[in-house]
């Protein structure tokens, strides 16, 4: 008896203390996965702003191609990024060379205080953040500049809930968690984002992380609402107990307890497996948030795409594809592919893909929006450069005058033949400064023209001209049929376990 309560009260203590240990281990790691979302959504918050700015500085500060820029991002609406934006000069912070959207809260603020913010701003290396958490209308406002000593300064707004409350719905990945977001290193009321319940602090087991963001930090605090590793787990010392009270169940209970351990290892195995999943759909959703939502109608004429992630690692890629309408007979259409992975790709993709936009509603020919592309970046300041094939689709000639930056010739097809159109490429985007493009006129006729890039074609161990006339062999078998159907053709002849990603753009006049 002396031994079995020894090895009963022994094997319970260790079972309360691994318990309280395993809730803690997983209130961490689910911690720092919400941590990670909110480090994710940095890009989706400073890229606008950033592009914008670098419009600004190109434009001097045009008030109407700020507003154009940011009309998309700016609004009510759930899918708009911000709720209002503005223009600032450092030199004269007294008001906005140019407003968007609602009324600035900045503007509320002494002006004393909104010149620190924007002297601060235009200083900073990195995204200036500013809490606007009083009043009935909380809101954080963001503030970027294009480069060190830029003259301009774009600014924008991002709601909060009312009251800065907000639930988890229920089919959401951290549901059964409660969640209170802070700004900078204190947790009290007045620095408060959002929380999951209506009174603070926090109840019961409750974890903490700081996570950069911009020139400041978020404390985020999450407590646990239910038993992270189940009901089991937390009634398993109790039951132990009981079947440790006599010696002769004492070999049955070390038993169940070792079964219940490995049952534990294959969960927190899923687990693992299911947060890898997730983290690829992150990944691919970050990846389709950056590229065009819908594409133009215009008569006559159709259009499709396409965009496959590669397989080879989580991060997101820099591959994009643009149609834009610049009138009513023509069309800018883009495929670009950035150099390398990651956010720092994504957002560079993101600026140029912006910036394109701009420089093409102020009328520039694709030559001309090229060389302004490679004054945006260089290989050696940010790390990566770009391949970008631009051209301007004539709707009356039915030509398509194009510009190549170091990009892939794109494919011409129809039923009788398929050739690259021939376009002579210069340097990529960020080698050289200012470089000069030659423009190319392609007929499209009955044609109809596949833009893409290299993922496309490339493969491990063989040559370009193998993925090339690969392409062109699928393409040619499928030229009469839909363009639609000639794209997803492609993309299961070719796409099948390509580790790099694809974009391809698909343009054909209707017969």
């Amino acid at each position: 008896m002396v031994v079995g309560v020894v090895l009963t009260a022994a094997v319970t203590v260790a079972t309360f203390a691994a318990h309280t240990s395993n809730e803690q281990r997983l209130l961490r790691q689910r911690t720092r996965e919400a941590g990670t979302v909110f480090t994710a959504a940095l890009p989706t918050i400073q890229t606008p702003l950033l592009s914008t700015a670098e419009v600004a500085e190109i434009t001097n500060g045009d008030p109407a191609t700020f507003q154009r820029a940011l009309a998309s991002q700016v609004g009510p609406n759930p899918g708009q990024r911000f709720v209002a934006a503005a223009l600032w000069s450092p030199a004269d912070p007294s008001r906005p060379l140019a407003t968007i959207g609602a009324p600035l809260r900045l503007l509320d603020r002494p002006p004393d205080q909104i010149r620190a913010f924007l002297d601060h701003a235009a200083a900073s290396t990195t995204l200036a953040v500013i809490p606007l958490l009083d009043g009935d209308q909380p809101r954080m406002g963001y503030a970027v500049h294009a480069a060190m000593g830029s003259r301009f300064l774009a600014y924008g707004e991002a709601p909060l809930p009312p009251n800065r409350h907000q639930l988890i719905p229920q089919s959401n990945a951290f549901s059964g968690l409660e969640f209170a977001v802070y700004v900078g290193d204190r947790t009290d009321e007045s620095s408060l984002l959002i929380a999951t319940v209506p009174k603070l602090p926090l109840k019961g087991n409750t974890s903490t992380e700081t996570i950069p963001f911009g020139d400041t930090s978020l404390r985020l605090v999450v407590a646990s609402s239910s038993e992270l590793g189940g009901g089991l787990l937390q009634a398993l010392p109790w039951l132990l107990l009981a079947l440790g009270a006599a010696l002769t169940v004492a070999s049955a209970a070390v038993s169940y307890r070792l079964v219940r351990r490995r049952q534990q290892a294959e969960g927190l195995a899923a687990d693992n497996e299911r947060l890898y999943r997730e983290q690829a759909n992150v990944a691919q959703t970050l990846q389709h948030s950056l590229l065009p939502d819908r594409l133009p109608t215009p008569p006559g004429v159709d259009l499709a795409v396409r965009y496959q992630p590669g397989t080879a690692a989580l991060d997101v890629g820099g591959d994009w594809y643009d149609v834009m309408t610049l009138d009513d007979d023509h069309l800018l259409l883009v495929v670009g592919d950035v150099s390398g992975r990651g956010l720092r790709a994504a957002s560079l993709m993101a600026s140029l893909r912006y910036a394109v936009r701009a420089f093409a509603s102020q009328g520039d020919a694709p030559d001309v929006v090229l060389t302004k592309l490679g004054r945006l970046i260089d290989v050696e300041r940010d790390g990566h450069f770009a391949t970008v094939l631009c051209g301007v689709l004539d709707l009356a000639t039915r030509t398509c005058h194009l510009a190549n930056a170091g990009h892939l010739d794109p494919l011409l097809v129809d039923a009788n033949s398929a050739a690259y159109a021939g376009t002579e490429a210069g340097p990529p985007i960020g080698v050289f400064a200012d470089p000069a493009y030659p423009v190319a006129t392609v007929e499209l006729g009955a044609s109809a023209l596949l833009a893409f890039t290299d993922g496309l074609v490339e493969r491990p161990g063989e040559t370009i001209d193998v993925g090339l006339d690969r392409l062109a062999s699928v393409a040619r078998a499928a030229a009469t049929r839909p363009l639609e159907d000639l794209l997803d053709e492609v993309v299961a002849g070719l796409v099948s376990g390509t580790i790099d990603d694809v974009a391809i753009l698909g343009v054909r006049w209707r017969t």
